[in-house]
């Protein structure tokens, strides 16, 4: 993507670039996972160990491995894994070639324990032949991955925990399949990204039924959780002039999206699926970019099980956390993002279960950004340091093409802190910066990372 910078905020996706060309031979896929009530889990009893559920536990998930034993347990309405997620993002293409052993090295031999892998791309394409009749209908599923119950129980045998991305509202798959389940202009065009793909209204319950349709389908083929992106408005030119076929003065976008975790929270909850959200990072305490993306940052705290905050430094404007280029500051940024974000939390009090909240990392370089600097192992020990430093235990690195070739070196390195750590966490800090954000599509979908 090249990057939107504009002075205070940056409105663009985590996973809203992952253009990936490797492809593989299409078959198809022969679940091998065993179906225990709600949830699909992988079992040999030769090797698993035994667990005694506590007052609160309601599921208790035993993996092949034999250290690897997972219990879900409700805290008011939401749900939480005992498992503290450090990981990559991998997109169905890499998953689908050789490179994919290389990724598991490299998470089994440092301290990640995680991934999120695509189950439905922001080019609406499925990365598997899903079982879902709607998705096979509109010729959805690219099945770059040839057997993804058998993938994820070879990652569960090696203690991974297997998040799975399902994009929301851009779907131009689904938007050309039913148009009436398009986002539209008055005149009846379609409402497009800077590509030219369409988005579906986030305000149809059809859509909100799909999405939960695959969830369901994929938390049986052994995804341990689900992540939603682009659950959100779109933004740009073209969707100022959106027809959401409601009154957005009494039905405000925040209130259209509330309403889509609602019924996400109640129907995957039922089946005790653990599901969480990607959100802009600069929607923690900025009421410009919550208006616009509909995404309430405290609000959707206390319906989702997981937010990931896309806090990374390239997308901050010159002055945001009283630092020149945040881009330049890998530490004084994130700290001063996940400081904001506790602060934000607190507001529900101690009597509101919460999310468990993991940020994306930026583990690429910005050359489009003024003032930029290249990222290596110091720049992510950094941010991951300043993770830690804000009260926070959990992380998720994001790079498009799935090049993490310095991830290996920086999580090895034994020292906390170091000059560069000790000269961004120096730096004074300011208030985030409201301003009138001058968004681009065109530039948010085309950014490299």
């Amino acid at each position: 993507m090249a990057g939107l910078i504009f002075s205070g905020i940056l409105l663009i996706g985590c996973g809203e670039s992952a253009n990936n060309k490797t492809s593989s031979t299409d078959v198809d896929t022969t679940s091998k996972a065993e179906k225990t009530d709600s949830i699909t889990i992988k079992i040999d009893s030769t090797k698993a160990d035994s667990t005694t559920k506590d007052s609160i536990a309601t599921d208790s998930i035993v993996y092949a491995h034999p250290k690897i034993v997972r219990q879900t347990y409700k805290a008011g309405k939401l749900l939480k894994p005992n498992v503290k997620v450090k990981g990559i993002y991998i997109t169905g293409p890499t998953a689908g070639t050789k490179r994919m052993k290389e990724l598991v090295e490299l998470i089994t031999s440092t301290e990640m324990n995680a991934i999120v892998l695509d189950i439905k791309n922001d080019g609406g394409k499925v990365t598997y032949k899903i079982d879902n009749q709607l998705a096979q209908d509109m010729n959805a599923c690219v099945r770059y991955v040839r057997d993804m119950p058998g993938l994820i129980q070879e990652l569960h045998e090696k203690g991974i925990y297997v998040i799975g991305r399902i994009v929301c509202f851009k779907d131009p798959v689904l938007a050309k399949n039913k148009p009436e389940l398009a986002l539209c202009k008055p005149n009846g065009a379609p409402v497009t990204d800077g590509k030219g793909q369409p988005w579906v209204n986030p305000y149809k319950k059809e859509v909100w039924e799909y999405l939960c349709d695959l969830s369901e389908q994929a938390t049986k083929d052994g995804f341990d959780e689900i992540q939603f992106d682009y659950v959100r408005f779109p933004i740009g030119d073209d969707a100022n002039k959106a027809d959401y076929g409601v009154d957005l003065t009494t039905y405000p976008r925040e209130d259209g999206l509330n309403d889509f975790f609602d019924y996400v929270n109640e129907r995957l909850h039922k089946k005790d699926i653990i599901f969480g959200a990607d959100l802009f990072g600069t929607v923690i305490g900025s009421d410009t970019d919550r208006d616009r993306t509909g995404q309430d940052y405290v609000d959707l705290a206390t319906k989702a099980d997981a937010l990931y905050p896309m806090i990374y430094p390239s997308h901050y404007g010159p002055r945001t956390f009283g630092l020149d280029v945040p881009d330049a500051h890998p530490y004084g940024t994130i700290k001063g993002a996940m400081e904001l974000s506790k602060k934000q939390i607190q507001t529900l009090g101690d009597s509101v279960p919460s999310a468990i909240i993991r940020p994306w990392l930026q583990c690429f370089s910005a050359p489009w950004v003024k003032g930029h600097i290249t990222y290596g192992s110091a720049q992510l020990r950094q941010q991951i340091q300043a993770v830690y430093d804000a009260g926070y235990e959990e992380w998720i690195l994001w790079n498009a093409s799935n090049r993490y070739s310095y991830v290996k070196q920086a999580l090895t390195a034994k020292s906390k802190s170091n000059e560069s750590t000790k000269q961004d966490s120096s730096a004074k800090q300011a208030p985030l910066l409201k301003v009138e954000p001058k968004l681009n599509e065109t530039e948010q979908d085309t950014a490299n990372q």
